[in-house]
């Protein structure tokens, strides 16, 4: 480059001769020409007067920009944006205390990452996928690295954080186990996939092991086999014998095309507090709102009561098989467990499978001819157990269309899908990273670890009513908690009294306990400003 800007200097200032123009004849008129030509800044006050001086300024403009894209930007610019591209995403504060740390991040982080934003639990993901840590270090906060690196665990602020989450393959989380168990003696959560091949990571140092895939299998199983008396799956006990349930509505059942105002449905003494149509979840539905198929009671009452209404969801018992499609972890769970129930599900999986106690068929869950083979026309009920959304979707849409009137159950792996999966025909969709998410939020708040509810963005919120808090005196309908916070008052107990679905015009009274549904953001409203004591901790139990 300096022989280019000496050459054209040289000719520069010959050029400049041979016009006349004898004052800019020198070296440091030319080299200012020359750069300000090349850079094509072109001031324009030293110019050429003849055909060839044009001549020349143009070869010398032309010259400047290949030098500028073929060296200058390869050589100079481009290494220096390489290196700020390549630079380990880290958006980790350089303090951290009392933090909940996460090693591995998929769709089961995404959604916990989301709870601990709205419960203000500080949280940090350590990432070894370069790639993916890229992908999210501006939406969390991300340590890209290996996990089972003292030093990086460190970086981390392991000797402040309150918990460590271990959730990548089996034996990745044996090796972070054991670094850390070198270097403090945290608690550990280990996520695991099946129940039964985690017993090293008990030995390798994990506090507590938890399978959200073998929990939603169990849970799907339930809903699946003929009901138990007095038994509902994932109900939540809210006061006295008050329960909180979810109840699928089964093809042919009784309330489908009723209204909710409806003698069968008014009269019973549990109250309807929501209903699901197809994904979407309906608050305080009106006595105008039709039942359908693909719908979901959200029902509060005692045992006895909800039992009644349960009798209106089944439908008429039919005989036939149960199909899994996809034999995976959440698949062997469901199968284990419904044969416990005494039914033999028929297996349709891909691979060759071998040593299983059921009947099963080798074919594809998304063609026809093999739903057809493993007897989905007689079947009663579909469980799809797919690992990709796109192929539980389309499973769906031709179990719906061979067998209109069998029971589709289908795992969602991502939360975006599963109203797409709904709208594909099915009539229940169960979510891990619901699970899982809802499990850890349950466990890192000391409330009890067990499954409830599986549906997002709805909380459970349990409040007590104080002697000076603003809601005294007031009835519910002057509150009104739906149009301003988006959360009803679903169940309320008064000096040891349980009242399910209080009536609008009750009065709430100091002593008061609340049981409160509603979406996150809105129970966090409410929360703010009801609940404003300092240190005060409410109960906040998770409806996924």
């Amino acid at each position: 480059m300096l022989l280019v800007l000496l050459i054209y200097s040289l000719v520069f200032m010959a050029l400049m001769s041979l016009e006349g123009q004898s004052q800019n004849a020198n070296l440091a008129t030319a080299v200012y020409w020359v750069v300000v030509t090349m850079t094509t800044l072109g001031f324009g006050d030293i110019v050429f007067k003849t055909p060839i001086g044009y001549f020349f300024t143009i070869i010398v403009s032309l010259s400047g920009i290949a030098i500028l894209w073929a060296v200058v930007v390869p050589l100079g610019i481009t290494p220096i944006l390489e290196r700020m591209v390549r630079a380990a995403p880290n958006s980790a504060p350089k303090r951290m205390d009392g933090h909940i740390i996460i090693s591995g991040y998929n769709p089961i982080v995404e959604t916990l990452a989301e709870r601990f934003s709205l419960l203000k639990v500080p949280f940090l993901i350590i990432e070894r996928s370069e790639s993916v840590a890229k992908r999210i270090y501006k939406n969390y906060p991300v340590l890209w690295g290996d996990p089972s690196s003292g030093e990086l665990l460190r970086k981390a602020s392991i000797s402040s954080a309150r918990l460590f989450i271990a959730n990548e393959d089996d034996e990745l989380n044996a090796e972070v186990i054991l670094t850390l168990r070198d270097i403090s003696d945290i608690e550990i959560i280990a996520l695991v996939d099946d129940l039964t091949r985690s017993r090293f990571l008990r030995y390798a140092g994990a506090s507590r092991i938890i399978s959200p895939k073998t929990l939603l299998g169990t849970f799907i199983a339930q809903i699946t086999s003929p009901p138990m008396k007095n038994v509902f799956p994932g109900a939540i006990q809210l006061f006295g014998d008050l329960l909180l349930v979810e109840l699928p509505i089964y093809p042919g059942a009784e309330l489908i095309g009723e209204k909710l105002e409806e003698k069968k449905i008014k009269n019973r003494e549990a109250g309807i507090v929501g209903i699901w149509q197809k994904g979407v979840f309906h608050p305080s539905p009106g006595p105008e709102l039709e039942v359908r198929s693909n719908s979901v009671l959200m029902a509060v009452g005692n045992i006895e009561q909800l039992s009644v209404i349960r009798d209106l969801t089944l439908g008429p018992r039919k005989e036939g098989p149960q199909i899994i499609l996809g034999y995976g972890d959440v698949g062997k769970r469901v199968a284990s467990v419904l044969s416990d129930c005494g039914i033999n599900p028929m297996i349709l999986d891909r691979r060759a499978l071998k040593d299983i106690d059921f009947p099963h068929i080798t074919g594809d869950a998304t063609t026809e001819a093999d739903l057809l083979q493993a007897g989905i026309k007689e079947a009663v009920g579909v469980l799809i157990m797919l690992n990709l959304d796109s192929d539980a979707i389309y499973a769906t849409l031709l179990a719906k269309n061979l067998n209109p009137d069998a029971f589709v159950v289908v795992r969602a792996n991502h939360l975006k899908s599963a109203e797409k999966i709904y709208r594909a025909g099915a009539d229940y969709v169960a979510s891990v990273p619901i699970v899982a998410s809802h499990m850890l939020a349950r466990i890192i708040q000391g409330e009890e670890e067990k499954l409830d509810l599986l549906y997002e963005d709805l909380e459970l919120k349990i409040f007590h009513v104080r002697k000076r808090s603003r809601m005294a005196g007031k009835t519910l309908v002057e509150l009104d908690l739906p149009q301003r916070f988006g959360c009803r008052v679903v169940a309320m107990e008064r000096t040891g009294q349980a009242m399910a679905v209080p009536d609008t015009e009750t009065v709430v009274e100091a002593g008061d306990t609340l049981a409160l549904i509603g979406s996150q953001k809105g129970i966090e409203a409410f929360s703010i400003k009801y609940d404003r004591r300092k240190g005060w901790k409410t109960r906040l139990k998770n409806l996924p």
